[in-house]
């Protein structure tokens, strides 16, 4: 190689590419090119982790429906993310809540999005009052999330958890995906483009008019309570297995420990529930009470179904008697 072309390749490197030229050129002119393949493919290399980095420091998206995986919607959704930002980290949280169950609805986003990173981006799309007067709404939480959905009280119990740090309404039609979206599609047309602008590093009070926490919508769940010797409370959800979980915390009831019997009343049924620390403790198919992974309080049967025997479903109202 000529020495005018050795200089342009000198001068072509960074850093201590530069020092590791020199030292190949000056002990062999014919270990350059071997020399120069290496430095090649380092440099491709880095420019692929980069790209990996790069994408892997992009907030995730998680998408929380009741559309079930049946149908197209959920599909839409993440087509209209890709095609505004086609390294978006999209993942499934949710799909199966029961239609319209804002009850449910509300604990599936609370304890789905427990354990995610800050900065990350949730789309709740449970949504009965699509295109009426509903507000459609961005919030900040103070653990640094953002939520993404219709004001029709679905983020609650998680706005309860992490607290509000600030709420926009979309209503800025230049951010939807067409200025006259559809009215029984928000969650591909308004929703889904907000969050692939997040996504790409956009600011959220570019999206619409900041209000006040105070002009939300919340649920009205009742906190359980001690009614003399008893407890009051709500069901707050039925998991796949038929559990029951109630909104009663960890240590309301001190008597409500491992080895003591309670009664679980749920409307005109009363069944007696011994309090273990396993599911595995109980009989097959007998019920009992435990506290879960989330500190509420349960009802259980051992592999059976406690919802199917106390006829139960979120948002009903029970009794916890010692």
């Amino acid at each position: 190689m000529e020495k005018r072309q050795l200089k342009e390749v000198f001068f072509s490197l960074k850093g201590v590419e530069k020092y590791v030229f020199m030292i190949f050129t000056f002990h062999s002119r014919k270990s350059y090119c071997f020399f120069l393949f290496l430095v090649l493919v380092v440099l491709g290399c880095g420019k692929k982790e980069q790209r990996e980095m790069k994408n892997n420091s992009k907030p995730i998206i998680g998408l929380i429906t009741d559309f079930s995986s049946k149908d197209p919607y959920v599909a839409q959704m993440k087509g209209v993310i890709f095609s505004l930002d086609p390294d978006a980290r999209v993942i499934d949280l949710n799909h199966e809540i029961d239609p319209f169950n804002l009850t449910e609805a509300a604990f599936i986003v609370d304890q789905s999005s427990r354990e995610f990173p800050p900065g990350s981006i949730f789309i709740a799309v449970i949504d009965p009052g699509v295109g009426t007067d509903r507000k459609a709404i961005l919030w900040e939480s103070k653990a640094h999330k953002f939520y993404i959905g219709p004001d029709n009280g679905i983020f609650s119990l998680v706005m309860d958890r992490e607290g509000i740090t600030n709420v926009w309404i979309l209503d800025k039609p230049e951010m939807w995906k067409s200025k006259e979206p559809s009215s029984t599609f928000h969650g591909r047309d308004v929703f889904s483009p907000i969050a692939a602008f997040l996504s790409k590093g956009g600011k959220p009070q570019n999206v619409g008019s900041k209000i006040s926490k105070d002009n939300l919508h919340f649920l009205s769940f009742s906190p359980a309570s001690i009614i003399g010797q008893n407890i009051s409370a709500q069901v707050l959800y039925v998991d796949h297995y038929g559990n029951i979980i109630t909104n009663i915390p960890w240590g309301l009831a001190p008597w409500i420990k491992e080895g003591n019997l309670v009664r679980v009343q749920i409307g005109k049924i009363t069944l007696a529930a011994p309090c273990v620390r396993t599911y595995s403790e109980l009989p097959l198919g007998k019920i009992g009470v435990l506290y879960n992974s989330s500190g509420y309080l349960e009802i259980a049967s051992n592999q059976g179904s406690a919802a199917k025997l106390f006829k139960v479903q979120s948002g009903a109202s029970l009794l916890i008697h010692p």
